[in-house]
C-alpha cells in the first residue's frame, strides 16, 4: 500500500503550483506541502533528489547543513556565500515551475555552536545565546540582523531559532553544556528572543522558537535516545517564555522537544502529544502559529517510533510541519515518500482526518504570507465543524 501511494505521488509531479490557495481536494499535494526535508549535494542537478522533492514530491521546504551528522561530517550544502545563494535560487526556481512555490529554506543559525553559516566568511564566530543572554537586548537584537542579513543573502527565508529554553541545568548535554540558552529567568530568555526575532525580521527572514515545553533541564540529549525530565522539568517557568512572545504576537513558528514527561502526557513525548501540543500550546497557551517537529530521525523518535508512525502521530497531535534532516542511511526521496504515503494511507484510514491536513496547510500558507512581498490576508482557520463530506 505504501509503495503505490508513493509511487502515485511522484506521478502527479505535473499538477500545476499554487502558492496562496489551498486546494481541499489535493490531498497528496496539501501533504507534501508539510514536510521540510534536507538532501545532501551543493548544487541542484537534473534527475537529482532537491528536485525530485521539489517538483517530483512537491514539499513545503527544504532544510539546508553546513556538514552531515550535526556538523562534524562531510560538507553538505552550505560551502560559500556564492556557492549557497546560486543553490538556492536554483531552487527557488524551481518551486516556480513546477513545485510549492515560495519555497521555505530554513537552517540552524543559532549562534555558539549551532551555526549552519559557518562556512560564510565572517560569519563563523557568531555569539552565543549565553554570551547575548548575558548582555543588552540591543545587542542581541544587532546579532539577529547579522544572521538575517546573511540568511537573506544566501537566499534562506527561515531561521529555526531561538532558543527560548531556560538554562535550568548548566551540564545538560543538549542545551546549558553547549551555551544554548540567555538565561535561567524566563523574562530575560523572552526579552533577548524577541530581540533576536526582530532582528531576522529586519531582513524578511521568519524565526521559530524552541523546543516546547523545555528541554533546558534535562540530562540527555534527544538527537541520541529518549529523553526524560519527568523529575527535572519545571513547565510553569519553562512555558513563561512562549506565553509571553505568543501574547506580543512574536510567535510564527514553535517547534516541540522529543521530551517526555508523565505528568503532561504519561504515554508520549512530546513531538506525538495531543495532551502537549494542542492542550497546552494551542489551548491553554492560545497559539495559533505553525507547529514545525523537530527531526523526526533523531534518536529519541526512533526509539519509539517507526518514521512513519511518528509522522502520522505529530499531525494527530498538531503538527503542521515534519522536519526529516535525512542525515544518515538513504538520503534521496525515499524517506520523505514513506512518509507521504503514510500520511495519505491514515486519512484513508481513519486515523487521521482530512480535515486536520487543510488547517496545517492554511497555517503554512499563512506563515509563508509573511515572507517579504506576498498577500498578508485571506487565511482564517476553518472553524471547528465536521467535514462537508463527512470526512473524518
Amino acid at each position: 500500500m505504501i509503495a503505490l501511494a508513493a509511487a502515485a505521488l511522484v506521478s502527479g509531479a505535473a499538477v500545476t503550483a499554487s502558492p496562496v490557495a489551498v486546494v481541499p481536494d489535493d490531498l497528496a499535494r496539501q501533504a507534501a506541502s508539510m514536510l521540510l526535508v534536507g538532501a545532501p549535494g551543493d548544487e541542484v542537478k537534473a534527475g537529482g533528489a532537491f528536485e525530485e522533492l521539489i517538483c517530483g514530491l512537491k514539499v513545503g521546504g527544504i532544510i539546508l547543513f553546513d556538514r552531515d551528522t550535526g556538523g562534524r561530517g562531510e560538507p553538505r550544502n552550505i560551502r560559500s556565500r556564492e556557492q549557497v545563494a546560486r543553490l538556492t535560487r536554483e531552487m527557488q526556481a524551481l518551486a516556480r515551475r513546477c513545485g510549492d512555490a515560495p519555497l521555505l529554506l530554513a537552517a540552524d543559525v543559532e549562534g555558539g555552536v549551532v551555526n549552519r553559516l559557518a562556512p560564510l566568511d565572517g560569519l563563523d564566530d557568531l555569539p552565543s545565546a549565553a554570551e547575548l543572554g548575558a548582555g543588552s537586548t540591543e545587542r542581541t537584537r544587532a546579532a539577529g540582523r547579522r544572521i538575517g542579513e546573511a540568511m537573506a543573502q544566501a537566499g534562506l527565508n527561515w531561521d529555526l531559532a531561538p532558543v527560548v529554553d531556560l538554562d535550568l541545568n548548566a551540564d545538560s548535554p543538549a542545551i546549558g553544556r553547549w551555551k544554548r540558552s540567555f538565561s535561567d529567568d524566563p523574562k530575560v530568555v523572552a526579552r533577548h528572543a524577541r530581540a533576536f526575532a526582530e532582528g531576522l525580521y529586519e531582513h524578511g527572514v521568519l524565526s521559530c522558537l524552541k523546543h516546547f515545553p523545555g528541554h533546558g533541564s534535562s540530562r540527555g540529549d534527544s538527537h541520541k535516545g529518549a529523553v526524560d525530565v519527568t523529575e527535572t522539568a519545571r513547565p510553569g517557568l519553562e512555558m513563561e517564555p512562549y506565553r509571553i512572545l505568543i501574547e506580543q504576537d512574536l510567535a510564527d513558528c514553535v517547534m516541540p522537544g522529543h521530551l517526555y514527561n508523565e505528568n503532561l502526557d504519561p504515554e508520549d513525548i512530546a513531538t506525538v502529544s495531543t495532551a502537549v501540543v494542542t492542550g497546552l500550546l494551542r489551548e491553554e497557551l492560545g497559539y495559533d502559529g505553525i507547529v514545525l517537529t523537530d527531526d523526526l530521525q533523531m534518536g529519541a523518535v526512533k526509539e519509539s517510533y517507526s518514521l512513519e508512525e511518528a509522522a502520522v502521530r505529530a499531525v494527530v497531535a498538531g503538527a503542521d510541519m515534519l522536519t526529516l534532516s535525512n542525515a544518515e542511511g538513504r538520503r534521496d526521496a525515499d524517506k520523505a515518500k514513506r512518509v507521504l504515503a503514510a500520511l495519505l494511507n491514515a486519512v484513508k484510514d481513519g486515523r487521521l482526518s482530512r480535515r486536520r491536513i487543510v488547517e496545517a496547510n492554511l497555517r503554512i500558507k499563512r506563515f509563508k504570507s509573511r515572507l517579504p512581498g506576498l498577500d498578508r490576508g485571506g487565511f482564517d482557520l476553518p472553524p471547528p465543524e465536521p467535514d462537508p463530506e463527512g470526512e473524518p
